[in-house]
This record gives structure tokens, C-alpha cells and sequence, in this order.
């Protein structure tokens, strides 16, 4: 399903052009296809909120956001122009990138989510406490492939944890049903839907130890880019407005996204769980001080670090191959 402010407004539309008035929303707008990384959770929120209130269209554009199936499939449909932008983690774009997608980030939103969730009654507290442990994830999701990471920067012999691997999306009810001690995961994703069904979980940051990593940002295609700079800044701009409108009232994006999409109404509290969660995770050391979006040489060196160490990524790049800050300010 994708959702665009047009769609939330078509009854008043109608009802205007029968009226013979021409409203704004039915102006010409550059239209945009927005592409979600995966099923909805609550950091998508404010996407959702800048549609309801107009944010885009302020900027001239028609936005319409669709749901995901993971980063991997999201880089291919921008990479191929079926979507022009997309919320994508960096780490996967960063080996789209490497194999020759024509994708640039252009700007960041959540860095340093992943972490190591495990029952509360026998917490894992730090890397070290991994020996011994059965840990459950999917051998492709973006926690998993620096797993080893963690464990190599804490000197943790890999042959002394137990991996076993789901299907994608599995390890939950691995965790749930007490066959795995630990997951890796994303604080903004996973954590709220462990306690929304009844676990009661401890979790320790895997950027405490050594993992330090870009994770989910804004995304465009090469092409869209070079044609249309000031559409890429627009939806950055708008996009920045309604994060701010979510840092001073998280359940104003929540409702958004419900009011978009209602079937959602039975995950608000998870979504407003989700959404709080993701707000500490907006900025970097480096980025302190900078501009919604800004990404830092550094975040990204340390993140292509890990990912060619440790997590199979065959080379390095010259990083500025996998983002710009052109297009970070105002928009206007």
C-alpha cells in the first residue's frame, strides 16, 4: 500500500473541482515514490507526518509512501528509478554502492541502534558474556553481519557462541520461546515488540563496544539526483520539519501514520515505544550541532570498517562515493 497526501485528500478534491476551484494539492507537484526499508515500525512516523501536514507539498512535491522489503530490495527499486527515494540502512547501500548501484545516501537520520537484547533474568551484559550463549538472527540481516564484529572487538572466540539462524524476521519467536538466550538487534525495531508480547529484556548498545555504525537514512537515486537537486532538498527539508514536530510530540507522528494507515491503530503503543526509542539515536558525536541529515567522514569511514573487516563487504571505497551533504538545509 502507499499512502500520499493526495490520497488523504481526494474526497476534497473531487468535491472542489465539482465546485470548479482548483486546490492546491492538485496543482503540479513533483511526484515522488517514497520506498520504506520494511514493514512499518515507529521511526517511519514522521514520513507519515510530514504527509498529513502538508510538509511536502509545501516544498512542491507529491510524496507517496510505500512499505518494504528489506534495504537489499528497496537499493535495487531506487537503484532501477521505481522509487526516486527511499529509508534505507546504510550499511546494505554501502555494498549496493560497492557493486555498482547507481544510489547515494543523502542523509542520514538513525546511527548506533544495534544492540544485544537477552531475557532479564539472566542478562548478557556485555560482549563477553556471549560465550556460552545460543544467539539467534537471519544470516542477511544487517545486526547479523556484524555480529562477528562485536565479538572480534571484545576478543570473544566466535567458536564459543552458538549461531543458529532463522528465516529473516524469525528470531523474535526464537527469543520468545526461550530458544535463544540473545538476539542481535535494533533498539528503534526490536525492543518494543519483545515487550509488547510479555518478555521482560536487558540490552547493552553494540557502539559501547566498538561497533560504531551508520544505520537508516535517506536514500536517492543517481539519476533523480542530477535532474531534480531541488526536489532531493525539499523532501530533506520537510522530512527535518516533521522530526522536530516528533521530538516535541512523539504521539503526533504516531497518529499520523495511524490515520494513514488504520489497521496500525492495534500497534499504537508499540509504534510510540518505537518512535521515543528512536529519538536519542538522531545524531552521532560527530555530527553534534549539525543540521537534520549532516553525515560526518568519520561516521562513514567507521562504518565501511566494519562492514569490509568484518562483515564481507569485498573493498573499500573512497566514501564520498556513498553520500553528500549537498542538498542538507533549509530547502529553501
Amino acid at each position: 500500500m502507499t499512502i500520499s497526501r493526495r490520497t488523504l485528500m481526494a474526497s476534497a478534491v473531487a468535491t472542489s473541482l465539482l465546485a470548479g476551484v482548483v486546490p492546491a494539492s492538485a496543482q503540479d507537484l513533483t511526484p515522488i515514490s517514497f520506498r520504506l526499508d520494511w514493514a512499518i515500525y515507529g521511526s517511519h512516523a514522521p514520513f507519515f507526518l510530514a504527509v498529513k501536514e502538508g510538509l511536502y507539498e509545501e516544498r512542491g512535491l507529491d510524496v507517496s509512501i510505500g512499505e518494504g522489503q528489506g534495504s537489499a530490495t528497496v537499493s535495487q527499486l531506487i537503484a532501477q528509478g521505481n522509487d526516486q527515494l527511499g529509508f534505507v540502512d546504510f550499511g546494505t547501500m554501502a555494498r549496493a554502492v560497492e557493486q555498482g548501484m547507481p544510489i547515494k545516501a543523502v542523509a542520514r537520520v538513525v546511527s548506533n541502534v544495534m544492540c544485544v537484547v537477552s531475557h532479564a533474568e539472566a542478562p548478557v551484559k556485555d560482549p563477553t558474556e556471549l560465550a556460552g550463549k545460543i544467539v539467534a538472527y537471519g544470516p542477511a540481516e544487517s545486526t547479523g553481519l556484524v555480529f562477528p564484529g562485536l565479538l572480534a572487538y571484545s576478543d570473544v572466540d566466535p567458536d564459543s557462541v552458538s549461531v543458529i539462524n532463522p528465516a529473516t524476521g524469525a528470531k523474535n519467536a526464537l527469543f520468545l520461546q526461550r530458544r535463544a538466550d540473545a538476539i542481535p538487534a535494533n533498539l528503534n525495531v526490536q525492543v518494543a515488540q519483545l515487550e509488547a508480547a510479555g518478555a521482560e529484556v536487558h540490552y547493552f548498545m553494540m557502539s559501547d563496544y566498538g561497533i560504531e555504525q551508520m544505520n537508516n537514512g535517506i536514500v536517492a537515486n543517481s539519476d533523480f539526483i542530477e535532474t531534480h537537486p531541488d526536489a532531493v532538498r525539499g523532501f530533506i527539508a520537510a522530512t527535518a520539519a516533521a522530526f522536530d514536530m516528533a521530538k516535541e510530540d512523539p504521539a503526533l507522528a504516531v497518529d499520523a501514520l495511524i490515520e494513514a494507515l488504520p489497521e496500525q491503530a492495534r500497534n499504537r503503543e508499540v509504534l510510540l515505544r518505537q518512535m521515543e526509542l528512536t529519538l536519542p539515536l538522531l545524531e552521532t558525536e560527530a555530527t553534534k550541532g549539525e543540521p537534520f541529515g549532516w553525515m560526518a567522514e568519520a561516521d562513514w569511514e567507521q562504518t565501511q570498517e566494519v562492514l569490509v573487516t568484518y562483515a564481507g563487504m569485498p573493498r573499500a571505497l573512497p566514501v564520498e562515493e556513498f553520500y553528500t551533504n549537498d542538498f542538507i538545509g533549509d530547502g529553501s
